[in-house]
């Protein structure tokens, strides 16, 4: 009876026990099941913090305080991610303020929460920044399966305890719920950026357009080149700014504010800063570079930090050099390309102010040429003299405005005929200057009771006296006795002239001497020629013998000779004409290179 009660006690006892059991069951599921729901209630109101905010450093507070206040963590840090392996240090508690911003190389990827220990990698150099800062645990910010966006890295617990299993999955959760507010949030400092550089580029483009103004309303070189350095000193804040301009083969310095005197600047005279300054093509920030040459340091010594080419069609013409800032930061890419663009701008005024000072100098020079002309043909017979039993008949055409040619048909005093013609060395002002000098002499000289080979040698004397060693004259000269009809001619060294008769024959008048100008004192001879009817004289400068075709080549004497002999019995005006038009036909076109002088005399 005794062991029968004993055995349903014992079944009893079972009972109970078995019953608590499954109490002490039900309240550790519900328990854990109690830890979940506040788990997700917390990760729900976190998430909704995290997507609440589009600034990346709230949500990266939140991501990294979060775990480190309910784990009772001491150091936590979060890196994202600029480039492949590379990640820069954003925010992070517990640790030196100096970390803000630092970027180290991180190449190997992350699935799940890994404790530093852990991680297998050859390179352990890698690791040593998360085992000096004593980060133990790194948690991967995983956007999807593929894309990675940084890493959060925490420290041990306060309390000593390791991490579980249900902590690690928590941190998990929250990384990966926190990759996509990060993202976003990227996204909107990427637009702000982008809007940031746009509003910057349209802040410099109407800069660049107020400045442009300012300096396409000017065409005085120094007032464009000051206005640039005002310009760039109040932008940039800085107060020392120079400016070279190309001068030949040179850079000239043409302004220098906040510095020395252009005076003491002569030490960018030296030939190896001249050299650098012609062919820079970039700008340069001199204290960014790792091993400046000698001429760089030239310029950091005389406080410049920055070089500009100012170039034009690609070529450098001219050089900005800016010194530091006054707040002492340093230069940015887009203020440089600001630089660069507005120094280009500058040269395209500065260029149209040369332009525009040249078409002025032209101008002025061609009034004066213009001047020179009138005067010069002044000089020249305006027709020529109409005399019994001859025919004369002249022209001159200049290669240029003005000619060093010279040609005279003068009725002396006593009835005689002075005809004479010259060339001068040389073209334009210097070669009609002398043409002049010429022309007075032989006015002063040729009504005169000497020779003629004495007033030859006389006029060389003066045009000696007045010219330098390179300057010479060709002349003839001959004076024509209208009633005997003989003519007595000087020859001093130019082209001899033709004096063809009625049968087609022809003589050269070549005596004389030397050509004027050469050597003073110089004898002359003179011939004299009885002139009969039909008989020509044709005198001429080498404009017409060198006359030059497409192929280079003269026209020569042989074919005057052959446009006088064929039209012997035409007028001195035809014969004039027909030689003129055998030297267009000869030259078909080609620019006339030199003077053209011509007077030819008909015996009736």
């Amino acid at each position: 009876m005794s062991d029968a009660h004993e055995l349903r006690n014992h079944s009893y006892d079972m009972k109970m026990i078995e019953n608590e059991t499954h109490v002490e069951q039900d309240e550790s599921v519900a328990r854990k099941l109690d830890e979940k729901l506040m788990e997700l209630h917390s990760l729900f109101e976190l998430s909704q913090t995290l997507n609440s905010s589009l600034n990346v450093t709230s949500i990266l507070d939140n991501l990294l305080l979060t775990p480190m206040g309910k784990m009772m963590i001491g150091k936590g840090i979060v890196l994202l991610q600029s480039s492949p392996g590379i990640y820069s240090v954003n925010t992070h508690r517990g640790l030196h303020t100096d970390l803000l911003g630092q970027k180290i190389r991180f190449d190997f990827t992350l699935e799940e929460p890994t404790f530093v220990k852990d991680i297998s990698e050859d390179d352990d150099e890698k690791l040593e920044f998360f085992k000096n800062l004593k980060i133990d645990l790194l948690i991967p910010i995983r956007k999807g399966q593929n894309q990675v966006l940084g890493l959060v890295g925490f420290g041990k617990k306060l309390t000593g305890q390791a991490y579980i299993q249900a902590e690690l999955d928590f941190l998990r959760s929250l990384s990966n719920m926190a990759a996509t507010a990060i993202e976003n949030s990227l996204m909107v400092l990427q637009l702000q950026e982008v809007n940031r550089k746009l509003d910057k580029k349209v802040q410099e483009l109407n800069t660049l357009f107020d400045i442009g103004k300012e300096l396409n309303s000017s065409l005085d070189a120094d007032k464009i080149v000051n206005l640039l350095s005002y310009a760039i000193m109040g932008e940039m804040m800085v107060n020392r700014c120079v400016v070279f301009l190309k001068d030949d083969s040179r850079m000239e310095l043409v302004s220098s504010k906040g510095h020395r005197s252009q005076t003491d600047l002569t030490i960018f005279q030296d030939d190896i800063t001249q050299a650098a300054l012609l062919n820079a093509k970039d700008t340069i920030d001199l204290y960014r570079l790792d091993t400046p040459e000698p001429w760089h340091q030239l310029l950091i010594a005389e406080g410049i930090q920055v070089i500009v080419p100012m170039q034009l069609h690609n070529e450098t013409r001219g050089i900005i050099g800016v010194g530091e800032k006054i707040p002492k930061t340093d230069y940015d890419q887009d203020e440089l390309d600001f630089l660069f663009t507005l120094g280009n701008e500058a040269m395209i005024c500065l260029e149209n102010a040369r332009l525009f000072e040249e078409m002025i100098e032209k101008q002025r020079m061609e009034e004066e040429l213009e001047i020179a002309r009138e005067i010069q043909q002044g000089l020249l017979p305006a027709l020529c003299p109409s005399i019994d039993g001859f025919e004369i008949s002249a022209i001159n055409i200049p290669s240029q405005q003005v000619g060093g040619d010279y040609y005279d048909c003068m009725v002396l005093p006593d009835g005689r005929v002075c005809l004479a013609i010259a060339d001068v060395s040389g073209k334009g002002i210097p070669a009609s200057l002398l043409m002049a000098n010429m022309q007075a002499s032989l006015h002063a000289t040729v009504d005169t009771a000497f020779p003629l080979k004495d007033i030859t040698a006389k006029i060389n004397n003066i045009i000696h006296r007045n010219t330098g060693y390179d300057k010479f004259i060709t002349f003839f000269c001959s004076i024509l006795d209208v009633k005997t009809r003989k003519l007595v001619s000087v020859n001093a060294g130019h082209n001899p002239p033709y004096l063809f008769h009625q049968d087609g024959s022809f003589e050269l008048l070549k005596t004389g001497g030397l050509l004027l100008g050469m050597l003073p004192n110089m004898p002359y001879d003179q011939e004299t020629t009885t002139l009969v009817s039909g008989d020509w004289i044709v005198m001429y400068t080498d404009g017409i013998s060198e006359a030059k075709n497409a192929s280079d080549e003269d026209f020569e004497e042989y074919r005057i000779e052959e446009v006088i002999k064929a039209h012997l019995d035409a007028s001195t005006d035809e014969m004039r004409d027909f030689i003129q038009q055998r030297i267009r036909e000869f030259t078909q076109g080609m620019p006339q290179s030199d003077d053209i002088t011509m007077i030819i005399v008909k015996v009736l």
